[in-house]
């Protein structure tokens, strides 16, 4: 039966040449299994290249709310850079309140005209800080988290006393561990300084002069208001250095569903 059989190699008989070596980056002879032969396989991508797309639990894409992010970030950088201003302007304000109270003439100075761009400034960062984490709440919501308590980004700031747990306890749950506490906690707390500062500053320009009559009963009291204004302005913008980290992490990161 192995004399007739064709599988069986016997003496005498020609050895077969060996298949042609191929040179690297060169498709075999017969191609890439499933291709054409002779065609290349594909090639895989880098990592990093293509933008990873996140999707809520439905299939439906999530978008990062980029634009609110940027201009909460231009907003409050504003606000940083008025109390600034204002601060290099508070011992001129000084001048002029000792100047009125000894003639009687009221004039408006600079740091008065730069005082009121602040609370349209405020008010623009409050909406736009409730629009940012209202979208990044949602997107939480959508891939299955539970973010907190529902819209306290939004009254949380109205509460009082509460309102220095509430509004950083609100933004913890929302972006979860997307974002490291620390940057939260350096954000709040710094904001939190700034704020009791400028209302010594605040404190020490008003209630300097008698109410009832206009002048002045404590110098000294208003000698040191330039002190708490740039005391203010500096914690100021230690606290936006935060938020800006902050905000730019949360941005990026909260759409992370392990987080």
């Amino acid at each position: 039966m192995t004399d007739n059989d064709p599988f069986v190699t016997r003496p005498g008989d020609p050895t077969p040449p060996p298949p042609p070596a191929s040179s690297p980056g060169t498709p075999p002879a017969g191609g890439a299994p499933g291709l054409i032969p002779g065609a290349l396989p594909p090639s895989v991508p880098a990592y990093g290249e293509a933008q990873q797309v996140q999707f809520d639990r439905s299939g439906v894409p999530l978008e990062k709310p980029e634009g609110l992010a940027k201009g909460l970030i231009g907003v409050t950088a504003a606000y940083a850079v008025l109390a600034v201003i204002t601060a290099a302007f508070a011992q001129g304000e000084v001048e002029s309140l000792r100047r009125t109270a000894e003639t009687g003439e009221f004039s408006i100075t600079a740091a008065s005209a730069l005082g009121l761009l602040s609370l349209p400034l405020t008010v623009t960062a409050y909406v736009l800080y409730g629009m940012w984490m209202t979208r990044m709440r949602r997107n939480r919501e959508a891939l299955g988290a539970r973010p907190g308590m529902g819209a306290v980004e939004w009254w949380g700031w109205f509460v009082p006393l509460a309102s220095v747990v509430l509004v950083p306890l609100g933004a913890r749950k929302v972006t979860g561990r997307t974002v490291p506490l620390m940057l939260l906690l350096g954000w709040w707390i710094a904001w939190t300084i700034a704020q009791i500062l400028s209302a010594y500053g605040s404190i020490a320009l008003n209630f300097s002069f008698d109410l009832m009559t206009g002048e002045l009963t404590n110098p000294d009291m208003l000698d040191s208001y330039p002190t708490w204004a740039w005391a203010s302005a500096a914690v100021l913008l230690i606290s936006w250095g935060f938020l800006f980290r902050f905000i730019r992490t949360a941005t990026d990161r909260h759409v992370d569903a392990d987080a």
